[in-house]
């Protein structure tokens, strides 16, 4: 069965093939020998029957047997050249052969000795008949009639060789059409391989082609449908990462800028206190420049905190969840004018909320009001958590009327980066384009 293993597909279905004709035909040769050794054995008893009813009637019960005897006292029966199956000799009382039919076995080529040996195993064995010859009362001899199934054990091998090459052309001719069709068939699956090992490689671009076979076409829409599944996993893979990097780059940017507009400004404003203390002599420009130089560090710690805040959303821990929302509306709100912006937020819901899940959330809302300030022009703004009591879940909606047209079949970065959030968080997302944007989220 190892070996089995490591046969292609063409190889196996040969040997599989093969290995059932060959057990069919050893099957249909026990069945011929079961029934020919059957038919010899009745054809042998047959004629053995007919030849002492021959005998009895015409030499036994004859009593004038003796005027058709020839010299040295034979019978004729040495001239039955034509008898097959039987063996007929005659002896005189002393045991002595005199006459018997002409053996022609030397005449025919015989089967296997195995043959023959399988054959007679399978019957059972036929005794020699025996009559005795009397004339006037007195024995004189007596006649052996002996079984012979040489002949037609001969016979039935013959038919059986032909029969067998005739098996043997068939297996051939099965295996040729088997390769033939096999190699016109396994075309597909050598295409499919091909497709898997570019696949390997990386090129997301293979088809397959029908090949009108059912189920190989099947595997070949599958196999189609995950190349374009894997081709926009690896584009959106591409985007975050770019995306990644040039968040990654905007970020060290505006820390750069708050570094040199917080820190660099109260820094040098610092070092300037510092040095008119050094050179001040007046106890009342000292105490003044003690005090801004108090204050200056004061601001810097400030400052400091607000961008460590900034940078890992502490915001959360120091306002809470729910108020660092609040806020973060009311900044979007106050910066789309003339937009009617709602927002409500369930208590209930954010109950559920782990702390996890929390800066999950409040990266896709940031995301998703940056996206709706990018690529809409809306009038209404509508975003709501909520707790679905009936299902024990949360639901978490975002939506807008104002779309652009040319954007309403495109998923950008913004939508890529909160599936994956979502995608993390265990939940689902629904993104429903017609009048109004939404991006539904539910979340247990």
């Amino acid at each position: 069965m190892r070996y089995l293993n490591n046969m292609s597909l063409k190889t196996k279905l040969l040997i599989y093939i093969n290995s059932l004709l060959l057990i069919t035909t050893l099957i249909g040769l026990i069945i011929i020998m079961v029934v020919t050794q059957k038919n010899v054995r009745e054809e042998v008893l047959s004629t053995m029957s007919l030849a002492e009813f021959a005998i009895e009637q015409g030499v036994k019960k004859n009593p004038d047997f003796y005027l058709f005897q020839r010299k040295n006292n034979e019978l004729g029966i040495s001239e039955l050249s034509e008898i097959r199956h039987l063996r007929i000799q005659f002896f005189n009382k002393d045991d002595i052969l005199l006459e018997e039919t002409v053996n022609t076995v030397d005449e025919i080529k015989p089967p296997p000795y195995w043959f023959i040996y399988f054959i007679e195993q399978l019957t059972q064995e036929i005794f020699f008949s025996k009559i005795n010859i009397e004339q006037r009362g007195e024995l004189v001899g007596y006649i052996l009639i002996k079984p012979e199934p040489i002949y037609e054990y001969a016979e039935i091998w013959q038919q059986i060789k032909v029969g067998l090459w005739v098996i043997g052309t068939f297996l051939i001719l099965i295996n040729v059409i088997v390769l033939i069709l096999f190699s016109h068939m396994i075309r597909p699956i050598n295409k499919i391989i091909e497709g898997f090992e570019k696949l390997e490689s990386g090129n997301f671009k293979s088809k397959i082609k029908k090949s009108n076979i059912l189920e190989l076409d099947i595997i070949g829409k599958k196999f189609n449908s995950m190349i374009d599944n894997l081709r926009q996993s690896n584009n959106k893979i591409h985007k975050l990462s770019q995306k990644l990097i040039n968040v990654q780059e905007q970020e060290k940017s505006e820390l750069a800028r708050d570094l040199h507009d917080e820190l660099g400004q109260s820094l040098t404003a610092l070092q300037a206190e510092a040095a008119s203390i050094s050179k001040s002599t007046k106890k009342t420009s000292r105490d003044e420049a003690i005090f801004n130089v108090i204050k200056l560090s004061k601001n810097m710690m400030f400052s400091t905190r607000e961008i460590i805040k900034k940078l890992n959303l502490g915001l959360i821990e120091e306002l809470g969840f729910k108020s660092a929302l609040v806020e973060l509306f009311e900044n979007w709100k106050r910066r789309f004018k003339g937009v009617n912006f709602e927002y409500k937020i369930d208590d209930k819901a954010l109950k559920k909320i782990t702390k996890h899940k929390t800066a999950h959330l409040y990266r896709i809302f940031q995301e998703a009001l940056t996206n709706i300030a990018k690529h809409s022009t809306p009038k209404h703004i509508k975003v709501s958590i909520k707790s679905l009591e009936a299902k024990g879940k949360i639901r978490i909606l975002i939506s807008n009327d104002g779309i652009k047209s040319e954007l309403a079949n495109q998923d950008g970065l913004g939508l890529v980066s909160i599936a994956e959030r979502v995608n993390q968080m265990h939940g689902s997302l629904e993104i429903i384009k017609n009048k109004y944007f939404k991006i539904i989220i539910n979340m247990s």
